[in-house]
């Protein structure tokens, strides 16, 4: 007893002497406090992580947990602590976060999210904010519920598709009668409805330009949606370029501006 209570005072005294011996010999000792202080500042959040239907999630799927500091408004999230996890068997899943207890402020706001992947294609993904500073833990635990991202659909094609018009210039279309469509053949011809009158005619397309020739229309006058069909026209005139999303298509100027959209339609 005698013989450790010496070298601890042994340990004391060559610390206390290193304060007179310079830089060099005060190295060990900064580390041996630095070291202290890390371990008494570190926290550790516990998570459980979940997802409510019954699929499986397919071999080499990864668990992505993060803790972000989400106070400042148009800035990127400060991240606090992340972990990831290779995801085996059915949820819940754990994940602990180690983060330095100095890094949590009063008044700031923290979320915690939590996205699971498979080959760099999001399967789940937290879509809630969630603050563990500020909601309630259950049994020391914050748990996570994450939702299932829905499939992208593919792009339909521009030809054989029956493209019902949804907007021009901004706003929804009024239809009191038919609605107007706007269909593109492969062999490069075109026809539809402008609101009052049928079309058709032909079209240019190279990858995204896209350019109506001039079209011919019936000539009959209609009571109703006769300012529809003059927007209509306008904007298959005005038309330089297109896009497609999934199953909406939107024409649009030179400039890119969008003058029109449409909707795929399908028919039994």
């Amino acid at each position: 007893m005698a013989l450790q209570k010496a070298l601890a005072f042994n340990k004391v005294s060559l610390c206390g002497l290193a304060l007179l011996a310079g830089p060099l010999v005060l190295t060990g000792c900064d580390q041996q406090a630095t070291s202290h202080s890390e371990q008494q500042t570190m926290a550790t959040l516990k998570t459980h992580v979940t997802y409510l239907d019954r699929s499986m999630l397919p071999p080499d799927s990864i668990l992505t947990v993060q803790l972000a500091d989400v106070s400042k408004m148009d800035v990127a999230a400060e991240v606090i602590s992340e972990q990831t996890i290779d995801l085996n068997g059915a949820p819940p899943y754990q994940v602990n976060l180690h983060y330095e207890s100095a890094k949590i402020v009063d008044r700031h706001r923290y979320s915690v999210s939590a996205r699971i992947e498979n080959q760099g294609q999001l399967l789940y993904t937290s879509t809630t904010h969630n603050n563990p500073f500020a909601d309630e833990l259950i049994d020391d635990v914050y748990k996570i519920t994450v939702t299932k991202v829905a499939a992208k659909q593919p792009d339909v094609t521009l030809t054989n598709t029956y493209w019902k018009t949804l907007t021009i210039d901004g706003e929804a279309i009024n239809v009191k009668s038919k609605e107007p469509f706007v269909q593109f053949q492969e062999d490069g011809s075109t026809h539809g409805f402008l609101g009052c009158n049928n079309f058709m005619g032909s079209y240019e397309v190279n990858q995204q330009r896209l350019k109506f020739k001039p079209l011919a229309s019936t000539q009959k006058m209609c009571s109703e949606q006769m300012e529809l069909e003059g927007a209509m026209s306008t904007a298959l005139s005005d038309t330089a370029q297109f896009t497609i999303n999934g199953e909406q298509l939107t024409l649009q100027d030179e400039q890119g501006n969008a003058l029109a959209t449409f909707a795929a339609t399908y028919f039994n």
